[in-house]
């Protein structure tokens, strides 16, 4: 593991020779995920005062100096710190937060702010919306910054109890030089195979951030209809590699399968973020910039004309029968 910068404030950066230290500091409550690459906990810093206790999400790797894989998985942990670090005082509300990372001989782990809900699917429109403008200023946030994800889908955003969506799981991140010609250049087909756009999933040289749309434009269709664009019921399944081809090819295509229920005008932006052409699809700020949000607002603000009008009418009939 790279160590960090002799400038950076390594206050939330900890190293511990005994294992015994995190049972001194966290106050495990229960596990609530867990994979073949380690668990998400539910704990509390035992140091704050019992009033001002906050929930963290603890997210858990063993250590095994034998293991090549244990080391991948804390060297990917790390990787994951490091780029969710760098936003710690530059924070996006739609953005996991960083609280800190420690490592004993036998864990690595990072600990986090907790949300309490993943976000939900089948959800209207009107609902719906909102969450999609959050989710796409966090990605104009990040690659802003050099910042892509690489693994956006409805299993990776989390709710806030405010009901914000909040993009969490920053394992598959990387972090570029926005200054280098490389930047954001990849050929690197890993992330969850539903959700890879057409290049990523062929392997073939592409733009970091024009996958990432992809996978928030299949993330969006799912959210409003209960599966992706390219499954013909919310019950199919990649489980083959045969599966899986039919499922690219479709991708490929973009042909989209199945009935769904959207307006025109998100039917529009999302065929902009799933164009299965890389060159033709829309970018962050592109998505940001869609019509479909400035028609949203008018819409919404004939709706609260119409709105006012009715209860001034009502005001009016009730005057009139004094």
């Amino acid at each position: 593991m790279e160590p960090l910068s002799s400038n950076d404030n390594t206050t939330d950066v900890f190293s511990f020779q005994d294992d015994e230290e995190l049972s001194n500091r966290l106050q495990f409550i229960k596990e609530i995920g867990c994979g073949n690459w380690g668990s998400v906990w539910l704990c509390e810093l035992k140091s704050e005062d019992r009033a001002n206790k906050r929930p963290l999400a603890t997210k858990l790797v063993h250590r095994n100096k034998e293991s090549k894989t244990s080391a991948a998985r804390v060297k990917s942990l790390w990787n994951e710190m490091k780029i969710i670090r760098r936003l710690k005082s530059d924070p996006h509300p739609s953005i996991i937060k960083f609280e800190s990372f420690l490592l004993t001989p036998s864990y690595a782990i990072i600990t986090m702010a907790f949300h309490p809900d993943l976000v939900t699917v089948q959800v209207s429109e009107s609902h719906a919306r909102v969450w999609f403008k959050h989710l796409l200023s966090a990605i104009q946030f990040l690659h802003s910054r050099g910042i892509v994800h690489n693994d956006i889908k409805p299993a990776n955003i989390l709710l806030s109890a405010k009901g914000i969506p909040v993009l969490c799981d920053f394992g598959f991140a990387e972090a570029y030089d926005l200054g280098s010609s490389a930047a954001f250049h990849s050929r690197f087909a890993y992330g969850t195979p539903e959700y890879l756009a057409p290049e990523r999933a062929r392997g073939i040289p592409h733009d970091t951030r024009k996958s990432d749309i992809w996978s928030l434009g299949v993330s969006f269709f799912e959210i409003l209809v209960g599966r992706t664009p390219f499954e013909s019921s919310d019950t199919d399944q990649c489980v083959t590699e045969e599966d899986l081809q039919k499922y690219w090819g479709r991708t490929l295509r973009g042909k989209w399968v199945g009935s769904w229920k959207m307006s025109k005008g998100m039917e529009r932006l999302l065929k902009r973020m799933l164009s299965p052409n890389a060159d033709l699809r829309c970018n962050a700020d592109e998505a940001m910039q869609d019509i479909y949000w400035a028609q949203m607002q008018q819409s919404n603000h004939v709706n609260e004309h119409r709105k006012a009008f009715l209860n001034l009418r009502g005001f009016c009939q009730i005057l009139s029968l004094i």
